[in-house]
């Protein structure tokens, strides 16, 4: 008999424990800092609900409603990530930011919004970058001048050498390094009095040379920098491969050489490594010499 009732008396204990501990816990504590001139950041609190579901479920509801974590792509637009980099990262003579450096910031720093991952922060970058109103990108910098630089393209990559540039920054760099058409160079003639003058010729059907019959091969090679190889092969697909491609009779093919030299040898760690890669990716030829 005192068993049975010392069972039962456990049952209801083990019930009542979880409830008893979910009010107990019944508060999120959340440090808030709204700009990086606050002296310190305040801490604000948020009422979980006790009853029904899990206490982490519980916890991403209450951060999703009150913009505590941004967990969706579709909840931070460009605007929000035009407006922090204007704030925060573009100074007079330092137009671009880093993305990755943003990224990183924003796990580090209570005042920059927490995105639950990259996915959110790449959405907002692609559809910025398909406008020419939030910021131009470029994939390095050298001096003035911005390596694989566009403006209204969402056709990027999201990596560490990545830029975002200030609109009228990019919209000035744009107009500035834009190419200045040829001027035609008359030809000697007669004006319509009937007077030798300079007139000039009547302009060729564009894509064509008067006299000269259609080049119908292309040929290019262009040696990469290793250090910077993945901006210069982003910029080559873009301005050269994606242009041929733009004919559909066009028939591209594309063949990347890497070559490699190791003066002591390379290391088992580097051969393995590289190995296993080119297989997983089904290169052609692969060999160590």
């Amino acid at each position: 008999m005192q068993k049975n009732q010392a069972e039962k008396e456990l049952r209801t204990a083990e019930e009542v424990l979880p409830r008893a501990a979910r009010e107990c816990y019944r508060w999120l504590l959340c440090a808030v800092q709204e700009t990086p001139t606050d002296p310190k950041p305040v801490v604000e609190a948020f009422t979980l609900t006790t009853t029904g579901g899990s206490v982490g479920s519980e916890i991403e509801r209450v951060c999703v409603e009150n913009e505590l974590a941004i967990t969706t792509c579709t909840t931070w637009s460009p605007i929000h990530l035009r407006t922090k980099l204007k704030d925060l990262y573009w100074k007079q003579g330092q137009p671009a930011a880093k993305v990755m450096a943003f990224w990183e910031d924003t796990m580090r720093y209570l005042y920059l919004p927490r995105l639950k991952n990259r996915d959110v922060l790449a959405h907002a970058i692609r559809t910025g970058a398909a406008s020419r109103d939030f910021f131009g990108t470029a994939y390095g910098q050298t001096g003035e001048t911005f390596e694989g630089f566009q403006l209204g393209s969402a056709n990027i990559q999201l990596d560490d050498t990545l830029l975002l540039i200030e609109p009228d920054a990019a919209r000035a760099y744009e107009e500035a390094t834009r190419p200045i058409p040829a001027t035609p160079q008359p030809t000697p003639g007669k004006t319509e009095s009937g007077v030798a003058g300079s007139v000039p010729p009547l302009p060729a059907p564009a894509g064509i040379t008067p006299g000269l019959p259609k080049p119908r091969l292309f040929h290019a090679s262009h040696e990469v920098p290793a250090a910077t190889a993945k901006m210069h092969l982003v910029q080559l697909a873009d301005e050269i491969v994606k242009v041929l491609c733009s004919d559909p009779n066009a028939s591209v093919k594309v063949v990347l050489e890497i070559s490699a030299e190791f003066p002591d040898g390379a290391s088992d760690q580097v051969k393995r490594a590289v190995s296993e890669n080119a297989r997983s990716l089904g290169m052609n030829t692969a060999d160590w010499e």
